[in-house]
């Protein structure tokens, strides 16, 4: 029932405070001491809330009438107009048909993974609507798994949603963003890797093991290369070049997405002829099962760990060492190691790039360590 303004004029003071109501949610408040004010409340995504508009009588009931009316029609616009914002998992499908063509297969499939993972409880969920408590709680099951690294990828693509959300106007701010700080550390350990001093009895007894010619082959070529085991074990014939000395990684296979070159020694392009008597595939390490897919690092692992080394050296032991010795020889440019290990520059629109960048030098470097790889095997 509607108040008229005589009613509001000779409501008194009571022992307690009490309101008379109005239409569209507006109600006069009379205070013990007798002071009249208007409110009015409305409901916003099923919430209540509430408004002082102004004293009673500076602020009439007319008046009084025409606010509340404004003010609930304003925040039923809102939130009509926020319920057409799109779900979740449209706006994170978007994003990610924007993105994959700049991924590797196994990135899209990791990302994947990921939103499947985000979808279990934002899927159906309109995009302006969600708050960092329900990301916290998807986040915080999946390190409970003790999946510390997935958990912090799946929140860094989460952020991403977010971020594209905000550049289409879907929301305002990014309720991901400071919720890697509720994440646990994950322990950062270095993966295994011998000294020099160890390498000759090492080989010694990787070499006597009954393994497949493939397998010994892929182990010295590794250890001679310096590359990571994925771009070695992925390569195909086609990419090499033994009379120009070189091979050329295709940027599709190299972490950083960018081409790089490799010197061929004596030594590699030995390995590189022996292996090529052993099959006539386009893999230069197909798998027994299956000539179209690559041998797997596991095979190599197994044999490192048969002959007595579990724990103690890894196939991306082969790199650090190289690492370790090129730098700690003190007889070539840091600069050439690093990009013969194919770091990124800081500057990678500089370097994206000549991949045969300070060549002669990575020449000379591969030469000195083949060398030195040469009196371990003897």
């Amino acid at each position: 029932m509607s108040l008229t303004d005589a009613e509001c004029r000779k409501a008194q003071p009571k022992d307690k405070q009490y309101r008379l109501s109005d239409s569209h949610g507006l109600s006069l408040i009379i205070t013990t001491k007798g002071q009249k004010y208007w409110n009015v409340r409305y409901t916003v995504h099923g919430q209540r809330q509430s408004e002082s508009l102004g004293p009673y009588p500076e602020l009439s009931l007319k008046k009084a009438r025409e606010m509340a009316y404004e003010l609930k029609y304003k925040h039923s616009k809102s939130v009509l107009h926020e319920d057409i914002k799109p779900f979740f998992k449209e706006v994170a499908e978007n994003w990610f048909e924007n993105q994959k063509e700049t991924w590797s297969p196994k990135h899209i499939s990791n990302v994947r993974a990921s939103l499947d993972e985000l979808y279990l409880s934002l899927e159906n969920k309109r995009i302006n609507q969600i708050q960092a408590p329900e990301i916290l709680q998807i986040i915080k099951k999946i390190e409970g798994r003790g999946s510390l690294e997935v958990a912090k990828r799946t929140l860094s693509r989460c952020g991403m949603v977010m971020k594209y959300a905000i550049a289409h106007g879907y929301r305002y701010d990014n309720p991901a963003g400071d919720l890697v700080y509720a994440l646990k550390n994950k322990r950062v350990k270095n993966l295994a890797s011998l000294p020099a001093s160890d390498m000759p009895e090492f080989l010694r007894k990787v070499r006597a093991y009954p393994s497949d010619a493939q397998t010994h082959h892929a182990i010295i070529l590794i250890m001679l290369t310096g590359v990571r085991v994925s771009e070695l074990l992925q390569a195909r014939w086609e990419e090499f070049d033994l009379e120009g000395r070189k091979w050329d990684i295709p940027e599709e296979r190299m972490k950083n997405r960018l081409p790089h070159r490799v010197p061929l020694t004596d030594m590699m392009i030995t390995e590189l002829l022996a292996l090529r008597l052993t099959h006539n595939q386009e893999l230069l390490f197909p798998h027994r099962l299956n000539n179209k897919e690559p041998m797997r690092s596991e095979s190599i692992l197994a044999v490192i760990k048969r002959s007595g080394y579990a724990g103690r050296m890894t196939t991306h032991g082969f790199r650090s060492l190289f690492s370790t010795i090129v730098n700690e020889s003190n007889l070539f440019n840091p600069d050439a190691i690093e990009r013969q290990l194919a770091h990124v520059p800081q500057n990678r629109i500089r370097s994206a790039y000549n991949r045969a960048q300070y060549w002669d030098e990575r020449v000379k470097i591969m030469e000195w360590y083949g060398e030195y790889v040469k009196r371990w095997l003897t």
